[in-house]
């Protein structure tokens, strides 16, 4: 038996198993899988939408992206933490401390005690939501659009802009502004739900025939939560119809 299989197989008794970061599409890393298809349309800046602590970012640049990122968070807390990791890239920025909705506005974010569960939404109530999770307090901050962004010279400097979006089921009121955009973008890395976490939020299905209305093609699922023994969330990666299925 090969090394390679042996160790493999070792991993696997212990309730592991080894994948190549750098596999072909469908047999690597979720990073990997994202960069693969964000190189291939050419990405030159990443709309960060809901970067939390930047997470996202990091795990991007760790991965080999080599093209901007403008993050945006709208949590204090969550910000600041953002702010200084976001200074150890020379290619990433960080947005003024805001949310991105429908209109430009001031609204309110409820806070919850697992803080990537916080939302504009109410907390639907499900058993396959996350147990513990519930608001404790609120933060009211500015909204912008992305058609605010129209004039951001971090945008109108981008060829092929990609646009990553963890919301919180806020999604269609953003994707509801992209016919008034001015700037080109390529592509989106979207986190759907199958099933309704919050109130007025929409599921996967409204939002891939939404984004299909738009031009924008489904072209690769990544998991993203599992409760009860069925997939709760998911990434949905889309791509203009001039780069999906040509």
């Amino acid at each position: 038996m090969k090394p390679k299989k042996i160790l493999k197989n070792t991993f696997k008794t212990l309730g592991y198993d080894l994948v190549r970061l750098d596999g072909g599409l469908g047999y690597g890393s979720a990073e990997n899988e994202l960069l693969k298809l964000i190189k291939e349309a050419n990405v030159d800046l990443i709309l960060d939408i809901g970067a939390n602590k930047g997470q996202f970012g990091k795990a991007m640049f760790n991965f080999g992206y080599s093209g901007r990122i403008l993050s945006f968070e709208p949590l204090t807390k969550m910000y600041k933490v953002l702010v200084e990791e976001s200074k150890k890239y020379s290619n990433w920025s960080v947005y003024e401390q805001c949310a991105i909705g429908d209109k430009e506005t001031v609204t309110t974010i409820n806070i919850s005690n697992l803080v990537g569960n916080s939302s504009v939404l109410p907390i639907k109530s499900t058993k396959y939501n996350v147990g513990n999770s519930h608001y404790i307090e609120k933060e009211d901050v500015k909204q912008i659009t992305l058609t605010t962004l129209n004039e951001n010279k971090n945008v109108t400097n981008a060829e092929n802009i990609f646009i990553k979006m963890d919301v919180q089921g806020f999604e269609h009121y953003i994707l509801n502004t992209l016919k008034d955009v001015n700037y080109n973008i390529v592509g989106f890395y979207i986190e759907m739900s199958l099933v309704k976490l919050y109130d007025g939020q929409e599921d996967y299905l409204y939002i891939c025939n939404l984004l299909k209305k738009l031009g924008y093609d489904l072209v690769y699922i990544i998991p993203e939560s599992i409760r009860n023994q069925r997939m709760i969330q998911c990434n949905g990666v889309f791509l203009h119809n001039s780069l999906s299925y040509k």
